[in-house]
């Protein structure tokens, strides 16, 4: 079982400095456990793992972005302002990790890329 975390087009801001997230997209992160930032295993489409470090502000609302290992999968992929990015939590098992009774179930994370359809002019 998937569910969307995220699906975006790419603005030149996502490109050149970090990936902004809607807020909506906290509820399918790991808890941040009174911190600011965490860090996210994910995926590709060819099965590489890429190890990235969302924020969020200290100050204000909760406003997360993808900053430490977004670029160099922006660098790697050569992604384009208009290209579109799709992440992905799956349930990983059932068995989880039990907290003071709690069953809190494993999660992954993925991340699929769509790139822009260019025509002549662009």
């Amino acid at each position: 079982m998937k569910k969307i975390v995220l699906s975006k087009s790419l603005t030149h801001t996502d490109i050149c400095k970090r990936l902004s997230i809607p807020t909506k997209s906290l509820a399918f992160l790991p808890h941040f456990c009174g911190g600011n930032a965490l860090e996210l295993l994910v995926r590709d489409e060819n099965g590489c793992g890429w190890t990235f470090v969302c924020n969020l502000r200290k100050t204000g609302y909760a406003k997360p972005v993808l900053q430490k290992g977004w670029r160099d999968f922006v660098l790697t992929k050569g992604l384009a302002v208009g290209d579109k990015v799709t992440f992905y939590k799956h349930r990983y098992s059932d068995d989880g990790v039990k907290v003071f009774g709690t069953v809190f179930p494993r999660s992954c994370y993925s991340i699929e890329v769509e790139r822009a359809i260019k025509t002549l002019r662009d």
